[in-house]
């Protein structure tokens, strides 16, 4: 290549071009598992859908683009379905940019093809190391051949179909505990002083008091946690229980909350509560089928201001409906033979 022989006269073009190259290779592997996403628009998409609603400069100033890049990138998210525009309600003379309802439901599944794009661009890094310029000849190579794209398609198929799993909690995958929860809390609520230190020091407010702190995996990537906090002698509480944008759906949460419960029972426990709060209907609908019962009012001594839902494990109802569905399913099964 041309550029190449320029050496570091050369470099900033090189930079772009490489820039574009992955642009290109991203824009392949959306459209190889069909997703309609620019990948010039990923961080945009992927700021409000951390942060929650923004304005344009707020934004430009967070991603290192210019006003101008960010409204321009913004006009075609919005045209594609993917964002609104709408008043600031803080100030109601400017506007500010929000994933549609389209956009979250688009950027809910799109965990492995990310978690795809990163593995092959850091393998393709990985290889193509040593001093910069011959780093950077390496990488052109690699983007030049299709290494990284069909990289990046053989991970998907392998995220794509592989099932979560829970694993006990490691020392490594701590900031896992911290990142996933801030994540959710910082965009829809706070961080109170009761998460700070449990987020911060999780062994010591957690797993030495007697508790327990779990996460899901996926081809051994982390994407949720839950932990089990023990309140007072024999009395539990299900807690931090989250599972990352863009691998919702897939039943995570689920088997975070069902870990939880055994852990309840291994410790023989009495009573085992949580709360939450009464917007986060899709949790609460899976807290209730799991056996938890809401409890009139808040619970007393609260250590949340978020939270107004007061819910308490019911063994005998969680047995039922286990019962319940065990029946279904074998009525299904039968229904299904020949």
């Amino acid at each position: 290549m041309f550029l190449q022989s320029q050496r570091e006269l050369a470099l900033g073009s090189r930079f772009k071009a490489v820039s574009e190259s992955l642009y290109s290779v991203a824009n392949a592997a959306y459209r190889a598992v069909g997703v309609t996403l620019d990948a010039h628009g990923f961080p945009v998409l992927r700021y409000l859908q951390v942060k929650g609603p923004a304005a344009v400069g707020d934004i430009a100033t967070a991603i290192g683009q210019t006003h101008s890049a960010v409204s321009q990138n913004a006009s075609k998210l919005q045209r594609g379905g993917w964002l609104v525009r709408r008043s600031d309600r803080g100030d109601g003379r400017r506007s500010v940019l929000a994933l549609s309802t389209e956009g979250e439901r688009r950027l809910q599944s799109l965990g492995p093809i990310w978690c795809a794009i990163r593995r092959g661009a850091q393998a393709a890094v990985k290889r193509s190391g040593g001093p910069l310029l011959d780093g950077l000849g390496k990488l052109e190579i690699e983007l030049a051949g299709g290494n990284v794209l069909r990289e990046i398609l053989a991970e998907h198929a392998r995220l794509s179909v592989a099932k979560p799993v829970i694993k006990p909690f490691r020392a490594e995958w701590r900031e896992h505990f911290q990142s996933i929860n801030a994540e959710w809390l910082e965009r829809d609520f706070s961080i109170e002083d009761a998460d700070r230190s449990v987020l911060s020091q999780p062994e010591k407010y957690v797993i030495e008091p007697g508790g327990a702190i779990v996460f899901a995996l996926v081809d051994g990537e982390v994407i949720g946690t839950c932990a089990l906090l023990k309140a007072a002698p024999g009395v539990y509480e299900v807690s931090k229980m989250c599972v990352a944008t863009g691998w919702r759906g897939i039943g995570a949460g689920r088997l975070l909350l069902d870990a939880m419960i055994a852990e309840f029972h291994k410790r023989r426990g009495k009573t085992l509560f949580l709360e939450s709060n009464s917007s986060l209907t899709p949790a609460l609908t899976m807290y209730e089928s799991a056996g938890f019962v809401l409890q009139p009012g808040g619970r007393p001594g609260s250590h949340y201001k978020r939270s107004d839902v007061y819910m308490i494990y019911d063994a005998k109802r969680a047995g039922k409906r286990a019962a319940a569905a065990g029946k279904t399913n074998s009525r299904r099964t039968s229904d299904a033979r020949p």
